[in-house]
């Protein structure tokens, strides 16, 4: 290479040697590039092409030092370093590392039980005022009553029966009328207290086997 072609501007060698031209500009500011490889001084100064590439295999880390042509080395992995041109490529954002707190998941279990158990009692409210439930103690009367007039219907039918049994025993009505009265009316003693022992154990809530 003659003298005149090894003479180039800041540019040209940067292009000689693949970098940019802002990167040789910082080396001749570090004094990585200095004293005979210029030529001039400040803005419009050059480089002496030749004198300024063994300074930089001197000067440079290994990994930005440059090839037997002249050109910066690709394969070492800051290569890319060598460029100013160009906005400096964004980041991957990093991913916000999550801490489990038990105290944190215990509330939230809590409070989802808490929520569970609002909207149960909702469900149950609801039903009973369409009608699907009935409070135990309204069901209990109504059991009472339906049994109650029940056991009427059947004591208004004894005269009928005494009649009947009168007839065809030859007896007086009147003491047909006694007997069946009295095994009726004893008869219904014991039932009630059979039905209210049972009415006693009726639970409070039962298992709706619907839902």
């Amino acid at each position: 290479m003659s003298l005149a072609a090894d003479i180039m501007t800041k540019s040209a060698f940067a292009a000689h040697v693949g970098v940019s031209a802002g990167r040789i500009s910082q080396y001749i500011a570090e004094r990585k590039i200095f004293g005979d490889a210029l030529e001039g001084e400040g803005r419009n100064a050059k480089i002496r092409a030749s004198v300024a590439v063994e300074q930089l295999r001197k000067t440079l880390d290994p990994s930005q030092r440059f090839g037997a042509n002249g050109a910066a080395t690709r394969s070492a992995p800051v290569a890319s370093e060598l460029s100013f041109d160009g906005p400096e490529k964004p980041k991957a954002p990093l991913k916000p590392t999550v801490i489990a707190d038990p105290f944190i998941d215990e509330v939230a279990a809590e409070k989802l039980k808490q929520q569970k158990i609002t909207t149960a009692r909702m469900e149950r409210e609801e039903a009973l005022e369409l009608g699907r439930y009935m409070l135990t103690d309204d069901a209990r009367r109504e059991m009472v009553k339906a049994v109650a007039e029940a056991f009427k219907v059947m004591e208004q039918a004894i005269p009928e029966m005494a009649k009947a049994i009168a007839a065809q025993f030859s007896m007086s009505t009147h003491d047909a009328t006694h007997v069946l009265l009295k095994a009726f009316r004893d008869h219904r003693a014991k039932k009630a207290r059979d039905f209210a022992d049972a009415a006693a154990e009726l639970e409070e809530h039962v298992e709706d086997e619907q839902q």
